[in-house]
């Protein structure tokens, strides 16, 4: 027993020698100091576990420490920290040394030299320290003889994983590399921050949003490498704040949040990646996310490290993918993309792997990350300049396609000059059943006043009653004027009212408003100027909106101007991407208005002053009609106005251009004619041989009579001038024209004819003409028409098709007006005043049109509609509803309940021309082949929604085998009733089944059966139940 024991202690002993000497057989000796000597290789260690161990706790438990068992550094993720040693003995002569450790996101690095027990120095570094001085945790020490000493490393982080590549350097050695480190970071540094300046002032140029994107991701790079690398103890001399020691991930999360943003707009991965795209912005919000975690803490700190580079990483993997999937998308700039991606992926991935100790930590593992950043920067500005160039090229290209079709343009339109415009969309939208019911009433009798009266205008009538119809005539439009006013304000109100943009002539359009109201404003004695500019033949906007915007503004100078002049100036400029703005100024002599005025001149049915209602009427919507028309089309209308001096309202529109040639432009006819104006009113004068010059005319302006007669050459024209405002001197002008030598005399005026009172004057003047002076008077003067000028709605009228029509009103004035239009047409009128009347002759007649006023006592149009579509011979018939509601609501309410379109009063005869041209010219059409099953009718019938059509179409060809032998049954039977009702039903079905082909074979069937023409059934019914066994076996071959 006594031999065991001692056995047993001789063993312990043994154990204990052995350890002591495997500690001292791990003194590194420093003799050579012109090299780094790496000491990972040597490392002790011991874990933290529950408190915080000081130097004296780990001196006494020296014999704990267990020796690393490989020379990679890496200690993995851990809550506290952990203590290293190792022993240094000097042996060189080179007496200070410097101990690092290149790894600079370590919270805390306490550094202790003891020998024999007692602490020579120590050094307390870290992020979270504040005596590092250097951008990694370095310590100074003086190792004076051979005798060893042993070196003691606390380090601790929650951010990162514990790494600790632990080398020494002599002194000398250590100052150097200090500044080789120095020199490469800022060639790295300086090269990025290069890059990002001058990609940054080139986006200030070209405005191309990656360049902006690519600035920001260099500045989150440099951002994230001035923490990543220490550089930050170089500033924050104190140390880092406690919070961003803790959330350094998040500057990762921004590098990946503007590398996702770059990669987007570079990329343009919604056109050139498609699938990538959505996978992009989803890893960006999920990386938005991460950022919220990190930064409220809710995960501990290795999760939210892995999520960060895991993330990151994937992140990085989806930018290559759209890189490629761009590239054979035939975007090249995406091959600098995809190598910059692929290097920095490199990079990261054996980063990454570093940080969680796959890979050891080492210069390459600890830089290469680094490196490929910046040349990933690099490669990324050559993607970037790659790309501008192309778009250089592209827009260069573009450029010249927009010259080639311009030229193409201005060809087609020379051919296109004397087509007509479209009329602008009628008002149709609705406020209120009460805005309806006096639109109605109202309109109605207007049907009748309006037709008749114009009719009247074509007839041979004295003077006097020509002068009484114009008087209606003008009474009447004015009245419905306020009800289209009162109609659009309620649009407008509800935001209803919409813009109809089509071609047209500006020039013509001037014109028309010029010739109304020149004629107006001369019959109260005011001069009417007209101050033209060049624009463009044709330009694309709401021609109807524009005429009622002009209508009002120059009726308002009009009414409110009682002497002086009326100028409407109109001008226009080209701006890029073929848009032209077309400026309208109108401007008065007459009362002007206030500035306090000025706030309330816009609002509903209000007026500049109460006291002047008695004196100007109006429904004071005028002004806000228009102000709202010119919002809607886009366009600007200002006011600049004086009490008691007058009111300028300018109007600018910005509409796109379709004629590259512009009116006002030189002319082969005017070019070097010697023309005379004579004209005592400045503004008259000027406007006037503004025109004449701009075609090409040498022009010589006279004011007064005394200069005319200094002027003895001979002259192609001479334009002779007497204003209404010079009444009292007319006599006297006119007998100095008649001696004026010129090969011909024109004779402008205001005001009264000249002719009518002085007859003898057309012996000395070739013609007179109503001021002011426009292009198509001018072009009057130098082309003659060969042709006698033909009445176009006359000539619409003869050429109708010879159709049936069928025309129901209550009020008899109406039928006779549709009369006096048809009478002498092909058309076939008939007439009657009542549904019922309407219905009982649909029973015995077949029309090709029933023209059907709605609002009529006993049976109205909707219900006299319902019946008509029950009889055999007009059940197809077009129906269209003829009323005075000018609501939209009300014409799809009509629509909606059978009737096949909308006729609005007062009827405009060439409305009704076209109307009945739209459905009775029947043009032969040729076969068409319907499909027997047509997917895409079906969705359109399903609302888009795949799973409705299928089992719409489903669920009807369950019931194909029993209707096919149901209608073979009755066919058989000669039951035409019930099979009439299948076949009904069969083409009810197949309606909403995209079906066309059997829809079109039922519907024929059909309307056979209902009009009791049983050869077509016979010729029909075969077809159709052939078409519906094809449908059956196609759908059975699909399933």
């Amino acid at each position: 027993m006594a031999i065991f024991r001692v056995f047993i202690f001789l063993f312990l002993l043994f154990a204990g020698c052995a350890a002591s000497s495997a500690h001292a057989q791990h003194i590194e000796q420093l003799f050579d100091e012109t090299n780094t000597l790496d000491l990972s290789d040597s490392l002790f260690f011991l874990f933290e576990t529950d408190y915080q161990l000081t130097i004296s706790d780990v001196a006494r438990r020296r014999n704990d420490f267990l020796l690393h068992p490989h020379n990679n550094p890496n200690f993995g993720f851990r809550n506290n920290g952990m203590w290293l040693l190792t022993s240094i003995a000097n042996v060189s002569n080179e007496r200070n040394w410097v101990f690092s450790i290149n790894f600079s996101q370590l919270d805390s690095v306490d550094f202790y030299l003891v020998q024999d027990g007692k602490v020579l120095a120590q050094s307390h570094q870290g992020k979270a320290q504040k005596e590092q001085r250097f951008r990694v945790p370095t310590f100074r020490a003086e190792l004076l003889n051979s005798r060893p000493v042993d070196l003691y490393v606390r380090i601790e982080s929650r951010s990162s994983s514990l790494i600790a590549p632990l080398r020494i350097q002599a002194e000398p050695l250590h100052a150097v590399s200090y500044q080789i480190d120095s020199l490469l970071w800022g060639f790295f540094y300086g090269g990025l921050l290069i890059l990002a300046i001058y990609n940054l002032v080139l986006f200030f140029g070209v405005k191309e949003n990656s360049l902006l994107a690519y600035v920001g991701y260099i500045f989150a790079v440099i951002l994230w490498q001035f923490v990543w690398g220490g550089h930050t103890h170089l500033v924050f001399s104190q140390g880092l704040p406690g919070w961003i020691i803790g959330h350094s991930e998040l500057i990762f999360v921004i590098i990946g949040l503007s590398s996702g943003f770059f990669t987007i707009t570079f990329l343009e991965t919604k056109k050139n990646s498609p699938t990538a795209h959505p996978i992009i912005k989803l890893l960006m919000i999920g990386q938005g996310l991460i950022a919220f975690i990190c930064f409220t803490d809710v995960m501990p700190s290795i999760w939210k490290n892995n999520l960060v580079y895991g993330l990151g990483l994937v992140a990085i993997l989806s930018y290559i993918y759209a890189g490629f999937e761009a590239f054979f998308n035939k975007f090249k700039p995406a091959r600098y993309f995809i190598v910059a991606w692929t290097m920095l992926a490199s990079g990261a991935i054996v980063g990454m792997l570093s940080l969680v100790g796959v890979l050891p930590s080492n210069d390459f593992t600890t830089y290469c990350f680094q490196v490929g950043v910046f040349l990933e920067a690099g490669l990324f500005s050559f993607a970037l300049m790659e790309k501008s160039r192309r778009q250089l090229e592209s827009e260069v290209e573009q450029a010249t396609n927009d010259l080639r079709n311009n030229v193409e343009l201005i060809e087609e339109q020379n051919a296109r000059l004397d087509i007509a415009r479209k009329d602008a969309i009628k008002a149709s939208n609705v406020k209120s059943q009460f805005l309806a019911n006096m639109s109605h009433e109202i309109r109605t009798p207007l049907n009748a006043i309006l037709g008749f009266s114009r009719e009247l205008n074509n007839a041979s009538l004295p003077s006097d009653q020509q002068e009484q119809v114009r008087i209606v005539n003008t009474a009447a439009d004015n009245l419905l004027t306020i009800v289209n006013d009162i109609l659009d304000f309620s649009k407008i109100e509800a935001g209803k009212l919409q813009i109809n943009n089509q071609p047209f002539s500006p020039n013509k359009l001037l014109e028309e408003m010029v010739t109304i109201m020149a004629k107006s404003s001369h019959s109260k004695r005011i001069e009417f100027v007209f101050d033209l500019n060049p624009l463009p033949e044709k330009l694309i906007g709401d021609v109807f909106r524009i005429k009622q915007v002009l209508n009002n503004l120059l009726s308002n100078a009009l009414k409110f101007t009682s002497s002086g002049t009326i100028t409407l100036s109109v001008s226009g400029r080209s701006l890029s991407h073929g848009i032209h703005e077309f400026n309208i100024t109108v401007e008065d002599t007459g009362i002007g208005i206030s500035r306090h005025d000025r706030k309330k001149l816009f609002n509903a049915f209000s007026q500049v002053d109460d006291a002047l209602n008695r004196n100007y009427q109006g429904t004071g919507l005028g002004l806000v009609i228009s102000r709202e028309l010119v919002r809607l089309m886009n366009g600007d209308l200002s006011l600049k106005s004086v009490l008691g001096q007058g009111s300028t309202f300018n109007v600018s529109l910005r509409m796109n251009q379709l004629s590259q040639k512009f009116s006002l432009s030189h002319s082969e006819a005017w070019a070097g004619k010697k023309v005379v104006i004579f004209d005592p009113v400045p503004t008259t004068r000027r406007s006037s041989a503004k025109i004449l010059s701009g075609l090409g005319a040498t022009v010589t302006s006279v004011e007064s009579l005394a200069y005319l007669a200094t002027l003895s050459e001979q002259y192609d024209f001479f334009m002779a001038t007497v204003p209404v405002s010079k009444m009292t001197l007319r006599d006297t002008f006119l007998g100095q024209f008649v001696q004026f030598p010129a090969k011909k005399r024109i004779l402008w005026y205001s005001g009264p004819e000249p002719f009518a009172q002085y007859p003898s004057l057309s012996q000395h003047f070739h013609s007179q003409i109503r001021m002011p002076m426009t292009l198509t008077k001018l072009d009057s003067l130098v082309h003659h028409q060969l042709k006698p000028v033909k009445n176009a709605i006359h000539e619409k009228i003869v050429s109708l098709p010879k159709a049936n029509v069928l025309a129901v009103d209550d009020m008899e004035m109406n039928l006779k007006l549709i009369h006096t239009w048809l009478d002498h047409s092909p058309v076939n009128l008939t007439t009657t005043i009542s549904g019922q009347d309407a219905v009982n002759q649909c029973q015995t007649q077949e029309f090709d049109l029933i023209l059907m006023d709605v609002q009529m006592p006993g049976m109205d149009g909707l219900q006299a509609t319902r019946e008509i579509r029950k009889s055999p011979l007009n059940m197809g018939t077009p129906i269209v509803a003829v009323t005075a509601h000018a609501f939209k609501e009300e014409q799809e309410r009509l629509l909606a309940s059978g009737m096949d379109d909308y006729l609005p009063k007062p009827i405009e005869v060439e409305q009704l021309i076209n109307l009945i041209k739209s459905w009775c010219i029947n043009i032969e059409p040729g076969e068409i082949v319907f499909p027997s099953i047509d997917w895409q009718l079906a969705l359109k019938r399903a609302n888009q929604n795949q799973n409705t059509a299928k089992e719409m179409l489903d669920s009807f060809v369950d019931l194909l085998p029993e209707t096919i032998e149901l209608l073979t049954t009755l066919w058989a039977l000669k039951d035409y009733n019930e099979l009439k009702s299948e076949v009904h039903k069969l083409h009810g079905a197949s309606c909403y089944t995209g079906l066309p082909r059997l829809q079109h074979l039922a519907n024929e069937t059909e309307s056979a059966l209902k009009l009791g023409q049983h050869e077509r059934v016979q010729e029909h019914l075969p077809a159709l139940i052939e078409e519906a066994k094809k449908v059956l076996k196609e759908s059975k071959d699909e399933r």
